[in-house]
């Protein structure tokens, strides 16, 4: 049959209509399909990186929940010893025991220990300082372990979560009982935590005779004192002091028994003011959160709230009387101490007629540097609070009084 050129012409469409439809069915639409699965994982992939780049950035709840959970525990973990030196103890008790007039007549000290605070039991020698293994971990300074020994870590954190590093020196004395009290003093008010095991005191007598032949009878006492010394290892970069102490030089003196030759006290004119509270405001670009406050000489850090904000914190701190008692709160944002802030408050005894709250600020870094407090002081009492304020910025203050109520004076 012969075909007409018409048929032709359809034919020649047909097969042409049929090539273009696999090309696009076999070839173009997979490609097509492909494509744009690869741009939809484009945009899924940008969206994560968003996600990412907000939880790491400053402004990050979680980032900002790390800074103050990073605060507490060096907080906490400040009034311990980062490692426990015989060398560096020997110096220090030796410093104190010159302070009070003590005669140290012998010092000893226990091995060095895992053990847990207030927990007296006996340890196993081969047992892990779980603590300080944690330490190195977050540091990077140790190896990943199998998948069952970091389960039994997590079990043994669980049951150990108190470990130190403990260490008792007992110290043989004589001296007076004023000097004595003078001692254990030194030992409460130390930066560090010192915790007294067990002190005996006895009476004892000596005749002197002076130059004319009198015989007079000095009243002293003897005795012995175990002070326990603990240590933790530290994630931050603090104690610098501590730990860069060269053994090989020339501190403390050659003789740690040496009675000490005497000490000045500071007279009413050089008086040190008692600071009862503390607040650093800090910027955003900080390590630590931009707001911390709490009471002065609060070794473990539990009056301590904390903020992290890039702009204006609000912080509020109250004074109230009643009666002849005297209480205190203060808060955050965030938190506040005590944490029912609007029921409770804290009991406390002023030191005079006055209380004091120092604030470290900061200078400001760069013009995005806004972090900083909007502070309003409450006094309800007869008293005077007095709200110092260092190293502030001139030009653009991080401390912003917006409030005051009663007997209130800040000085800048």
């Amino acid at each position: 049959m012969k075909l007409t050129t018409r048929e032709k012409i359809m034919l020649i469409v047909l097969g042409l209509i049929l090539i273009i439809g696999g090309y696009y069915k076999f070839i173009l639409s997979p490609q097509l399909t492909k494509l744009d699965n690869i741009k939809q994982e484009v945009i899924d992939k940008k969206a994560e990186v968003q996600r990412v780049k907000l939880e790491i950035s400053e402004n990050s709840p979680v980032y900002k929940e790390f800074k103050i959970i990073n605060a507490k525990i060096k907080s906490m973990t400040k009034p311990l010893f980062p490692s426990i030196n015989q060398e560096k103890i020997i110096v220090i008790l030796d410093d104190m025991l010159g302070k009070s007039n003590i005669e140290g007549n012998s010092i000893s000290f226990s091995d060095i220990d895992v053990n847990e605070i207030d927990v007296k039991k006996a340890e196993k020698k081969d047992k892990d300082y779980l603590i300080k293994n944690l330490s190195e971990e977050y540091k990077g300074n140790k190896k990943e372990k199998k998948d069952e020994a970091s389960k039994e870590n997590q079990e043994d954190l669980e049951e150990n979560k108190n470990e130190t590093e403990k260490m008792t020196a007992t110290i043989s004395y004589k001296g007076k009982y004023k000097d004595l009290i003078t001692f254990l003093e030194h030992i409460e008010t130390y930066e560090k935590k010192i915790l007294i095991n067990n002190i005996s005191i006895s009476k004892s007598k000596k005749n002197n005779t002076d130059e004319d032949g009198i015989v007079t009878e000095e009243n002293s006492i003897t005795g012995s004192i175990a002070l326990d010394f603990y240590s933790v290892p530290k994630i931050h970069e603090q104690d610098e002091e501590y730990l860069k102490w060269d053994f090989d030089n020339g501190y403390g003196k050659g003789n740690p028994f040496v009675p000490f030759s005497g000490y000045h006290e500071y007279n009413e004119n050089n008086r040190v003011i008692n600071n009862d509270f503390i607040m650093t405001v800090k910027p955003i670009s900080s390590d630590l959160p931009t707001v911390i406050m709490g009471r002065a000489m609060d070794k473990l850090g539990r009056s301590y709230v904390y903020a992290d904000n890039q702009n204006f914190e609000d912080v509020e701190f109250q004074l109230i009387q009643v009666d002849k008692k005297y209480y205190y709160k203060y808060k955050t944002q965030g938190e506040s101490y005590p944490k029912d802030y609007e029921n409770n408050m804290i009991e406390f005894d002023p030191h005079g007629t006055a209380v004091n709250i120092k604030i470290i600020s900061n200078k400001r870094n760069s013009e995005e540097d806004t972090s900083g407090i909007n502070l309003s002081l409450i006094n309800k009492t007869n008293l005077k609070l007095n709200v110092n304020i260092d190293y502030e910025d001139d030009k653009n203050p991080r401390v912003k009084v917006v409030n005051k109520l009663g007997n209130v004076k800040v000085i800048k």
